[in-house]
């Protein structure tokens, strides 16, 4: 059946159930119902600083320079090539709001949304600040509607509509994600109706709802898979959204379009399709699957089963202790997050979709998993995403070691996370409390306020949940009739300790508890419960190196601070990362002293003592005790970091393996000109990706590759920025299971390599370099890198990344040997030191001119950045030095004697 026959009978359909019922709930939907946000006020100093911040930033900004390319649009203007300051005295705003941003006007959808939902918690609390905040969304609203009034077809954006032909490939030239932002418009205005009640804004919502119908009604097969194909973000979600506003049978066939079945059915199925996807593209899909449940009921369960399976997938898969997850915005391999932890992790837009996704699931099921999973990426994801001086919030949050977290501009980034991320923090109340029409469901413990005027209950929450296990309500007004209270019995639970329920100073219960404790009574005002949750120190581990561990302590994420020292950040695609500089040493691992690292984590309550009074922890039985403190990861801000650390015993191969490898990071990093992650959208485009190759997953590692061909015409190539002041090499990773493939690579069209790929290493995966000869790349900043068939053969595959890296040092000298404070005296290659006390010991530190350059004692590979202990023998100790450079081709020795 094509597409148009079915947008026919889902409108056909479709009215008839609106005839009968505007909304449908599923028969096994608990239906459980959120509460007006402006009958949860949140007590906690914290959380009501995090609030503040952020309304204070949405007043700051001005609507008319949100609104000014959506005014150009209007007027048949190009906001890109437009000088709107002559024309409109008002400029974009900067970042992904200006003029190269194809981008831009996503801001507005995620500001309309986040001025609703602070229109609504101040509307008790605040009048004053409330009246302000609905003037300006009153008046945005209705410059939208004179834009849409200006429109033949009831478009409005803030760039023209030629960027919806091309992504259909009805014209050409540059585009981004337009349906993606459009998703956002549309769901900040239907936002403005819910929590508002302005009629306007459904008015505008709906004409784009028809425009978006008008549009998705003539697509066939191919074309709906050709759009879907580029990030549309949840435009599902937000039209069924706005059909239970318009009842629209047009908004529901618009949506539909956008249900992506064939992903759906894969993810039903078991089968992890997600791998080097876009991990931000994909959760909307499925929370707009999860509203076509909520719609239509039982009878399109199957939508209901893709959000639940997705859902486990990325939870059991994918997701980092936070319960944050990707690695540069994109899914890796299942259970791969050890090998994943860079300075590029769990995307803040990640964790804004997966909070939305388990809230509806909770929603729906009741499963007290949800509330759980809820709990940990709310406070270790989005409270950790904010600054709580400057109400600026994250793209990334490193979990990889000795990063920093780095926060957007306020009138120069607006990043994709800076929109989620007003929309964070002007809803941190709407998932405390939930309630059935005889039930409430208690499932987050934070200071705050309940006032349900349905019930007639007014009930107040202390909670100070890590500081304290303590947690008390008071019902300060009782309602009439009974009701059943559900407090969440949480999964972070120390083991082997009672939860203790109180009312009124006697004992309700007492034991190990699951899932609720429930409470059902005719109350009395005045009635005090009090809840007593033991926590403790808990592990947990990487599935892919069992030896990396962090720690939690209750619902929280603990980490560790690593000091100060140049918190630089670098760009980043369109966005920024944080940076180890060269020159800044950071120890990303603890030597466990006199047990097995086994024996140390069984311990764990001995070996990370707490601070009496603080949620702070030091360690025990390690090189680090008394050194590192832990603390709250939520609560580390301008500052290193590390919430991953390995555990390895001194000398081992485990401690060698990790100084190998950080060293070979760190060389590659500082060598690089410029890098292409092979199948991730963003760097490919930055790169200008070409050719006719396709990607995939294998052993851990992204490529890209091109079928064998009779006609020899396969290739695919890179732009690449290149170094004429330095020699330039390509660097690449090849897989030994290609063994026989043969192809060519080529710079500007001119042969530098005829490849053949060979058997080489035990894991089957090896790197190359090629030296670009110095003439091919004088006077210029960027070549083309191509990789094309010689013959029939396979291109690659090509694996990992594709990199312009310089030269490799080749300095392997020794620059010191610091003994107790005191330098070693070098005589030819000979380093010697006279201990003048009886001392059988002496802290030692072994230190090369290049900080990348290997050091090995007596053939044991050693980390030079720390003091080292070494044991002495009666007269003379000698240690045979072993330096190797960055090349791992030039070597050097040296003899150390200590005289004793």
């Amino acid at each position: 059946m094509n597409l148009r026959k079915q947008f026919y009978i889902i409108t056909c359909l479709t009215l008839f159930l609106v005839l009968l019922s505007p909304v449908i709930y599923g028969k096994q939907s608990k239906n459980i119902q959120e509460f007006d946000m402006s009958l949860v006020e949140i007590t906690d100093p914290y959380y009501i600083n995090a609030f503040d911040k952020n309304v204070e930033y949405l007043l700051r900004l001005d609507p008319e320079r949100l609104l000014v390319g959506f005014r150009a649009v209007s007027d048949g203007l190009d906001p890109g090539s437009t000088n709107l300051f002559a024309k409109y005295g008002v400029n974009l705003y900067g970042g992904w709001e200006d003029g190269w941003s194809l981008l831009r006007g996503h801001t507005m959808g995620h500001y309309l949304t986040a001025m609703a939902q602070a229109y609504k918690q101040t509307e008790v609390a605040d009048p004053k600040l409330n009246q302000e905040i609905k003037e300006k969304i009153d008046y945005t609203v209705e410059q939208l509607k004179l834009f849409q009034d200006k429109s033949t077809n009831g478009y409005i954006f803030a760039s023209p509509e030629k960027h919806f032909d091309i992504i259909e490939g009805k014209a050409t030239g540059p585009t981004w994600v337009p349906w993606y932002t459009m998703h956002k418009i549309i769901m900040g205005l239907v936002d403005v109706k819910k929590y508002v009640g302005n009629e306007i804004a459904l008015e505008v919502a709906s004409k784009l709802g028809d425009w978006a119908y008008n549009r998705t009604s003539t697509w066939d097969d191919f074309l709906q898979r050709k759009v879907l194909n580029v990030e549309y973000g949840g435009m599902n979600d937000a039209l069924y959204e706005l059909y239970k506003f318009t009842n629209e049978p047009k908004h529901l066939a618009a949506a539909h379009a956008f249900d992506e079945d064939s992903l759906f059915n894969f993810i039903i199925q078991g089968r992890n399709v997600l791998v080097n996807k876009h991990a931000n593209t994909q959760i909307p899909k499925f929370i707009g699957a999860l509203n076509r449940y909520r719609v239509l009921g039982e009878e399109e369960s199957f939508y209901f089963d893709a959000a639940e399976k997705l859902w486990a997938m990325v939870i059991e898969h994918h997701s980092y202790v936070t319960g944050g997850f990707s690695e540069n915005e994109c899914f890796r391999e299942p259970g791969r997050l050890d090998g994943t932890r860079t300075n590029v992790n769990n995307e803040s837009c990640n964790a804004y979709n997966m909070l939305k996704l388990t809230r509806e699931l909770f929603r729906v099921t009741g499963d007290v998993k949800y509330a759980d999973f809820y709990e940990r990426l709310f406070i270790n994801e989005i409270m950790a995403s904010q600054n709580p001086v400057t109400g600026m919030t994250t793209y990334f949050k490193p979990m990889g070691t000795g990063y920093f977290k780095s926060y957007g501009k306020p009138f120069n980034s607006f990043w994709c996370c800076t929109g989620t991320g007003m929309e964070n923090f002007t809803q941190l109340n709407n998932s405390i409390y939930f309630h059935t029409d005889t039930e409430l469901y208690v499932n987050l413990y934070l200071s705050s306020k309940l006032n349900w005027k349905e019930k007639g209950l007014v009930l107040s929450q202390q909670a100070e949940i890590p500081n304290t296990d303590r947690v008390t309500f008071v019902i300060d007004n009782a309602p009439k009739e009974k009701l059943k209270i559900k407090f969440r019995i949480p999964e972070w639970l120390a083991k082997g300790y009672d939860v203790k329920v109180q009312l009124n100073g006697e004992e309700l219960a007492k034991g190990n508890m699951v899932s609720y404790f429930d409470v059902e009574r005719v109350w009395n005002s005045g009635d005090i419960i009090e809840i007593t949750l033991p926590m403790e120190v808990q592990v947990s581990r990487l599935p892919d190196n069992q030896d990396v561990v962090a720690f939690t302590y209750g619902p929280v994420t603990l980490s560790a601070g690593l000091g100060k020292e140049r918190m630089i950040v670098t760009g980043h695609n369109a966005s920024e990362k944080p940076t180890i500089p060269k020159g800044v040493n950071i120890k990303d691992y603890i030597i466990i002293h006199d047990s097995t690292i086994e024996n140390w984590l069984e311990n764990i309550e001995s070996n990370l003592v707490k601070t009496p009074g603080k949620v702070e922890f030091t360690l025990r039985n390690t090189d680090e005790d008394d050194n590192l403190k832990f603390t709250p990861y939520y609560l580390e801000h301008e500052q290193r970091y590390g919430i991953y650390f390995s555990l390895a015993a001194l000398d081992s191969s485990e401690y060698q393996r990790i100084i190998l490898e950080r060293k070979q990071r760190d060389k590659k990093e500082d060598a690089t000109i410029d890098v292409v992650l092979v199948t991730n959208d963003q760097y490919e485009l930055v790169h200008n990706l070409r050719g006719n190759s396709s990607g995939g997953s294998h052993g851990g590692y992204n490529y890209r590759h091109v079928h064998g061909s009779r006609t020899g015409e396969g290739w695919f190539s890179y732009d690449m920025s290149v170094d004429p002041s330095v020699t330039n090499f390509i660097n690449t990773k090849y897989y030994s299971g290609d063994v026989g493939r043969t192809f060519n690579v080529y710079v500007d069209d001119k042969l530098l390599v005829e490849e053949t790929i060979r058997s080489q290493t035990p894991t089957g995966f090896y790197d190359v370099m090629y030296e670009i000869p110095a003439e091919w790349v004088q006077g210029k900043r960027k070549v083309t890198v191509k990789f094309a068939n010689r013959g029939s053969s396979y291109v690659g595959g090509v694996f990992d990344s594709v990199s312009i890296l310089k030269d490799f040092n080749t300095n392997a000298d020794m620059d010191s040997i610091i003994i107790n404070g005191t330098k070693a005296q070098l005589t030819g290659n000979t380093y010697t030191f006279k201990v003048t006390n009886k001392d059988n010991m002496v802290m030692a530190k072994f230190t090369p001119v290049e900080k990348n350059t290997l050091v090995y004692l007596d053939n044991v590979l050693i980390d030079d950045t720390e003091l080292r202990k070494v044991v002495l023998k009666d007269g003379i100790t000698s240690i045979n030095i072993r330096l190797v450079a960055e090349d791992e081709k030039t070597e050097k020795y040296y003899q150390f004697n200590i005289i004793r």
